[in-house]
């Protein structure tokens, strides 16, 4: 099929979209429009293939077609026309995909969901290196895509990988320092479920932005997998790299997102860094920099208004042995459910503002911060279809339900023996008259951080909507607080957390009026 490459009569870009979802081909299309008038839909190889005999310019192809591969259409675009730029699209990014599509002739690959603007910027980049491209060998056009991020643009992790191990023989040769940071961004499967994925791409592409700006050569990041990035710092110490991370911090602050209603969030990432001693190995520095960040977001776990947050002292990491595990039991509960995550964020935020009004200590406060995101871990063995039950549960299934904080806490005192935050999961449903559960514990028997959580972990409950009821307003959830003073909660406790919620809710009301 001998075709020649032809721009339209106006030199614009004449585009082929090669999409067999209607609704999606018809979106790109129309946005591909806004920059050139030639722009032609293909919903299935075939016609694809017809098509292309006109001449394009550009090819965007899915990589799943209903009748024929993709990635055969590729191959017969590209021996066609050598001089197209042409884009694969496909639903699941890794390696092996961009090696296939290089394989089959494609210049570049986006995934699904992709922003359409963004894929006329590829598919431009994909003219205007075209050329360049044709000239260079095969291979290093395939080791190019293989060590670079499809949606960012940074090295991946293939590439930074290399690059850290490179920089520990050097170290070691030498005797320069060497420091590694991890980065990951807080709460971000939230920040996808509040503000939709495209924002949640335009958050890792922007992080990626800032980091670009702060980390200056020859320190080098990449992105390390869906929502973290790793920093390495060859010939640098320790507190260069702190630094560098305070930087980012800072300008990553100043990225915010906004949902439908306009509500917005900043955006949060833990960092953690480690440094080498002569002895690590390269999967050693990444995995200390990586525990670091966790007791960073350990300490700051909520996605909601800051407080002051207390010093992580050395004994607090001491008691949390294993912090790797932990950061996977945290994940495991975002994973199962949305809700489970959104409320155990909520409530911590809520009992450790209560706690800096009580003037509690600092290891009941870390305890709280710690504890708070995995009280409801032993859910993870609660079946789906209880979990998410819209109506009544069974005896069975209420059973099943109230096993859950034994089998959480003795879960997490496999990876940790603080006892303030092992008491919490075990013991933030009993109640203050002593028929709560598991212990039936009454009054003082229960420890103060987990009588205060219990009160902040209920009112959450009662202010988030469920599928078998609606929240109720903070006013009401505040009239059962005090209705429930003495019986289910801590009466003490249960006026100084009124006292709190009030006072930030006419706060609140001051700044808007």
């Amino acid at each position: 099929m001998a075709v020649n490459n032809v721009r339209g009569g106006d030199g614009a870009l004449r585009v082929l979209v090669v999409e067999d979802d209607a609704t999606l081909g018809q979106l790109v299309r129309m946005v591909l429009r806004q920059f050139t008038s030639h722009v032609s839909l293909a919903a299935s190889g075939r016609e694809a293939l017809e098509l292309a005999r006109e001449g394009y310019d550009a090819v965007a192809c899915d990589i799943s077609l209903p009748d024929v591969s993709g990635l055969y259409v590729i191959e017969q675009l590209r021996d066609a026309q050598p001089a197209a730029g042409i884009v694969a699209v496909t639903g699941m990014v890794d390696v092996e995909v961009a090696v296939q599509s290089m394989k089959a002739g494609a210049d570049d690959f986006v995934a699904k969901p992709f922003d359409p603007e963004i894929l006329w910027h590829v598919l431009n980049k994909a003219v205007d290196n075209r050329k360049q491209r044709i000239e260079a060998s095969q291979a290093e056009a395939y080791r190019k895509l293989a060590y670079t991020d499809a949606l960012t643009g940074s090295p991946n992790r293939r590439f930074i990988d290399e690059f850290l191990d490179v920089a520990v023989k050097d170290a070691q040769q030498t005797g320069s320092p060497l420091a590694v940071g991890y980065v990951d961004i807080d709460n971000f499967k939230l920040l996808n479920d509040f503000v939709g994925h495209e924002q949640g791409d335009r958050v890792l592409q922007a992080l990626a932005d800032s980091l670009n700006t702060v980390v200056r050569p020859p320190d080098t990041f990449a992105r390390f997998g869906g929502d973290e990035f790793v920093i390495v710092f060859p010939g640098r110490t320790i507190e260069h790299a702190q630094e560098t991370i305070g930087r980012l911090r800072s300008r990553v602050g100043r990225i915010e997102v906004s949902n439908e209603h306009r509500i917005t969030l900043p955006t949060r990432v833990s960092c953690g860094v480690s440094e080498f001693t002569g002895g690590e190995s390269p999967r050693d520095l990444i995995a200390a920099a990586e525990d670091q960040m966790y007791l960073d977001k350990s300490l700051a776990p909520t996605a909601f208004a800051p407080i002051q947050q207390a010093s992580a002292r050395a004994d607090t990491v001491v008691k949390v042995s294993n912090l790797k595990a932990l950061r996977s039991l945290v994940k495991a509960i975002d994973r199962r459910d949305s809700y489970t995550r959104f409320h155990s964020d909520h409530a911590t935020h809520l009992a450790l503002r209560v706690a800096h009004e009580l003037g509690l200590s600092e290891d009941e406060v870390n305890g709280l911060m710690i504890g708070g995101p995995i009280h409801d871990l032993g859910k993870i063995v609660v079946p789906d279809e209880v979990l998410r039950k819209p109506g009544p549960l069974t005896l069975e299934e209420r059973r099943q339900m109230e096993e859950h904080p034994v089998v959480g806490a003795a879960i997490t005192a496999a990876v940790t023996d603080y006892d303030t935050v092992v008491n919490l999961v075990r013991h933030h449903h009993e109640r203050f008259d002593g028929e709560g559960y598991p212990g039936r514990m009454k009054a003082t028997e229960i420890p103060l951080t987990t009588r205060l959580f219990a009160i902040a972990d209920a009112f959450s409950a009662m202010t988030t909507n469920r599928p078998y009821r609606k929240a109720l307003t903070y006013e009401q959830a505040i009239e059962e607080v005090e209705r429930g003073a003495g019986t289910q909660f801590d009466p003490e406790l249960a006026s100084v957390f009124v006292q709190t919620v009030e006072r930030r809710l006419r706060d609140e009301q001051a700044e808007a009026a």
